[in-house]
């Protein structure tokens, strides 16, 4: 009678070894490959079958025919099914293993996601094609379409003569994005509007750079773009609240030129207050093939921003900042065997070459719509006048001299903006005489406008009016200018 009662606990139902059976081979044709047979249990198992007897043989297996065994042919095996309620605690239960997907398959689908292109435009962005860690590309364009009206000082009869343009002034095209890594981007800016040819210029490209953003403490920065000298300079032009820049930025500033840059914008810690940039430069400025003297234009520029982040390299507080913002900037320059007028910009020297010394500091501050920024610059040349060594090439006159510039603004909820400026120009005694009499006549800048942001700077209407004049404020002596502007990022 115990023999009976232990075989009957002990021996599974034909319907469960069927299932037990038909699970492995079902997954086997799937497949294409045959079962493994499960491990026999070891001898040191635990639990109630560990000291069991052998099973006896079993009967050959029946295909079984009732309703419920030919229906669990089509039901899909599912793992770690518990054993039903009227299961014997002794019968075994047969984990069925989840179907995986082949490793080469899952690869493949990692590397179709890596290489998938994303494409995403913003009116003022341009387009975006990012292909992913390896590499993306920005295509970006902007033109600026003026009306200027100029009005000279008046001659001895007091008439002024009038001119005018209508033009493209400046029109861009920039290429941007990442290399290899996002840590390493690149920009080439053309300018390709015939009024950015200046200074007898043969080429279209204004920045062509690499810029490897290293460390949190050191970033650097090899090619063609902006001397990181004076903050009015290094400006976009794009975010200017004014047409063109104050006189003094454009006579005594460091331009374009090409070379590398080692810097940091929270040096020392994410949350530092102090910037610096430190450059090695050609010293010979854009876009002038020819070659010259041996020489190297040395720069160095320390920033604090005591209240925290400010986007100073942009004109006026178009977001209505709720908390004050201040920038602080110092820096010097020396510029060894320059055989430009104004450092790096101006007409070349044939007489030979020259050093000069620059400074600068600055300031801007935004607040609630209100927007202020100051700036003093000066420039030194080593000797006013070059000797030429040739009899027959005459010889030249160096320019130094010096200026400030005051610039606030406030932009209302419209967004409309009103814009102000006040700035003046000296010249250094035994300096270069065409130098003297130009800040003479129109060394002192007075100039006001009025912007509409429709994109903020990316999308701008603009009307400006500017004086410059002699010293002293005598504006009946000034020469004047005009602007309507449509300045579009696209």
């Amino acid at each position: 009678m115990h023999f009976l009662v232990r075989r009957a606990i002990l021996r599974p139902k034909p319907q469960r070894v069927w299932t037990v059976l038909a699970t492995p081979l079902c997954l086997a044709s799937l497949w294409g490959t045959t079962p493994v047979a499960a491990a026999e249990p070891s001898a040191d198992s635990t639990g109630p079958s560990a000291s069991a007897e052998p099973l006896p043989e079993l009967p050959p297996f029946t295909e079984p025919t009732s309703a419920a065994a030919a229906a669990s042919d089509d039901t899909p095996p599912q793992a770690d099914v518990p054993p039903s309620a009227d299961a014997s605690p002794s019968e075994p239960v047969i984990a069925v293993p989840m179907i995986a997907v082949p490793a080469s398959e899952k690869a493949a689908d990692e590397k179709k996601a890596k290489t998938e292109v994303q494409f995403k435009g913003d009116p003022g962005s341009g387009m975006t094609a990012d292909f992913g860690e390896k590499f993306s590309m920005n295509l970006k364009g902007r033109f600026q379409a003026r009306y200027q009206l100029d009005a000279a000082a008046p001659d001895d009869a007091g008439s002024r003569a009038l001119t005018q343009a209508v033009v493209i002034q400046t029109a861009r095209i920039h290429l941007g994005g990442h290399l290899l890594t996002r840590d390493l981007n690149y920009l080439i800016q053309l300018a390709v509007a015939a009024r950015d040819y200046r200074d007898g210029a043969t080429s279209p490209v204004y920045d062509a750079f690499l810029d490897y953003k290293a460390h949190r403490d050191i970033s650097l920065k090899l090619g063609q773009y902006f001397v990181p000298f004076d903050r009015l300079r290094t400006v976009k032009e794009s975010a200017l609240q004014m047409a063109d820049r104050p006189r003094p930025v454009g006579e005594l500033t460091l331009d374009r030129d090409v070379g590398l840059t080692a810097y940091s914008d929270h040096f020392l810690g994410d949350q530092s207050i102090v910037a610096y940039r430190l450059g090695a430069f050609g010293g010979g400025g854009t876009n002038v093939p020819t070659a010259k003297t041996p020489g190297v234009l040395l720069v160095g520029r320390l920033e604090l921003r005591p209240l925290g982040a400010i986007d100073d390299d942009s004109e006026g507080d178009l977001t209505r900042r709720d908390k004050p913002a201040l920038a602080l900037g110092v820096a010097v320059a020396g510029n060894w065997n320059t055989n430009r007028l104004r450092s790096t910009t101006g007409t070349t020297f044939a007489a030979g070459v020259t050093d000069y010394f620059h400074a600068a500091a600055d300031v801007v501050f935004k607040w609630r719509g209100f927007a202020i920024e100051g700036e003093l610059l000066m420039r030194q040349a080593s000797t006013d006048t070059i000797v030429s060594v040739d009899p027959a090439v005459p010889n030249a006159a160096t320019q130094s001299g010096r200026g400030w510039i005051v610039q606030a603004s406030y932009v209302f909820e419209t967004p409309l903006e009103l814009v102000a400026r006040i700035s003046k120009l000296y010249a250094h005694d035994g300096t270069d005489p065409v130098f003297v009499e130009l800040v003479a006549r129109a060394g002192q800048e007075l100039g006001g406008g009025v912007n509409y942001y429709v994109n903020g700077h990316k999308l701008k209407f603009q009307a400006h009016y500017l004086a410059r004049m002699p010293g002293g404020f005598v504006f009946e002596q000034a020469e004047q200018t005009a602007h309507l502007v449509l300045d579009v990022t696209m």
